[in-house]
């Protein structure tokens, strides 16, 4: 199986996790943070939420403060990351678990939302990783993916990463574009996405819209919906 990215973040050293952890602490990465927190908040006022590949746990941190009543699960594959967000979190009532979303041990019909930013395209088996969101979701509830997309405007890009970007440092100026640019190589064009989707449980019950966040025009906004 081609290893699209899950295997280097099951063996993320420390100072690579820190690195990434530094990075979202940004302005931008903030504000994008509060954007997708206001999208999450309109779907669910009560009940377990989920968040595949929590990284560094800020969503978590976003929706506590928003609604605590809300019972908040983080998931991520990278041992070293689940580390930074107990920390991140230590004042936070919420469940982290390191894992990978093709298998896990949450009960059938147990989530009233799931969530996931910027990861999809790194999964080797997104399928299957469906296949088990399905599994763990109640019915008549969602899944609301953010993903990017290789299907953007590149001036606009260029643009908006300028202009997010112009009062860092000049490493971060430096630094982040490539990180960027690297993800977005990576990523799916929008009929693939439909495609791999269409192959999982969730057939036919989904709806794809461009979205910005942060001022980037890169975005997707999945919705899955189980019956």
């Amino acid at each position: 199986m081609k290893d699209r990215g899950e295997n280097s973040f099951i063996k993320f050293p420390e100072f690579a996790a820190k690195l990434y952890d530094s990075m979202m602490k940004k302005d931008s990465m903030r504000i994008q943070r509060i954007q997708i927190t206001e999208e999450l908040i309109r779907n669910i006022n009560e009940g377990n939420l989920l968040d595949i590949g929590t990284g560094h746990g800020r969503l978590l941190a976003e929706m506590f403060e928003k609604n605590p009543k809300i019972e908040l699960y983080g998931l991520d594959i990278s041992e070293k990351m689940i580390e930074i967000a107990k920390l991140n979190l230590i004042n936070i009532s919420v469940n982290l678990k390191q894992g990978n979303i093709t298998k896990t041990d949450f009960s059938n019909d147990y989530f009233d939302l799931i969530t996931c930013t910027g990861s999809f395209y790194l999964w080797n088996s997104p399928i299957d990783a469906l296949n088990e969101i399905h599994r763990i979701l109640k019915p008549q509830c969602k899944v609301i993916l953010f993903e990017s997309h290789k299907e953007y405007n590149k001036d606009e890009l260029d643009e908006a990463i300028k202009r997010n970007l112009q009062k860092e440092s000049f490493f971060n100026r430096k630094i982040i574009p490539i990180f960027l640019k690297k993800q977005l190589k990576m990523t799916y064009e929008i009929a693939e996405v439909k495609e791999i989707i269409n192959k999982s449980f969730f057939k036919g019950n989904f709806s794809i819209k461009k979205i910005t966040l942060a001022n980037l025009p890169i975005w997707l906004k999945i919705e899955l919906r189980k019956d």
